[in-house]
C-alpha cells in the first residue's frame, strides 16, 4: 500500500500562491481602511490599523483599481482577518446594491476631468509649430 505525505504546514495546502502585497484597501460597510498584506486568486489577509470588521460577509475594495470582493471571514487574530472570496465585481460596471456603497465612494475619489478642462489646464503645454504643408499634388492654380 502506497503511503500519501501530508503536508507540513496549513500553507502548503493552498491551492494558490499568496503574493505579499501592500495594497490600500476599504471594507464595506462603514468604509473601514485596511491594508491588503497578502492576495490570492480565492483570498486574502487583510490588516487593520484598530479593530477588525465584525460580520459574516462584507465588500473588500482594492482602491487602487476598483476591483471589489465579497467576502466572507475565515480567521481573525488581533488586527488582521484571513477572507476568502466568494464574488468578484469591477466597480466600473454596474454593480449590485450591496457594493452600492463602496461604488459610490470609488467614483468619487478623485474627479473626472472633462477634455475641455484637460485643455484649458496650465499644466497643457501648447505647441507653436505649424501644421505640415499638404502631402500630394499641389492645388490647381486658376
Amino acid at each position: 500500500m502506497a503511503q500519501v505525505a501530508f503536508p507540513a504546514t496549513p500553507r502548503d495546502r493552498r491551492a494558490a500562491e499568496r503574493i505579499p502585497t501592500s495594497l490600500r484597501g476599504k471594507v464595506f460597510p462603514g468604509a473601514i481602511d485596511c491594508i491588503i498584506a497578502d492576495f490570492a486568486k480565492h483570498g486574502a489577509r487583510l490588516r487593520f490599523e484598530g479593530a477588525a470588521p465584525s460580520g459574516e460577509r462584507f465588500v473588500v475594495v482594492v482602491w487602487s483599481s476598483g476591483q471589489a470582493f465579497e467576502a466572507e471571514p475565515r480567521w481573525r487574530g488581533g488586527c488582521e482577518v484571513g477572507v476568502h472570496f466568494i464574488a468578484s465585481r469591477d466597480l466600473r460596471r454596474p454593480a449590485p446594491a450591496n457594493m452600492a456603497e463602496a461604488q459610490a465612494m470609488w467614483r468619487k475619489r478623485r474627479p473626472r476631468l472633462r477634455r475641455k478642462a484637460i485643455v484649458a489646464s496650465p499644466a497643457i503645454v501648447r505647441s507653436t509649430r505649424r501644421r505640415s504643408p499638404r502631402i500630394g499634388p499641389p492645388p490647381p492654380t486658376p
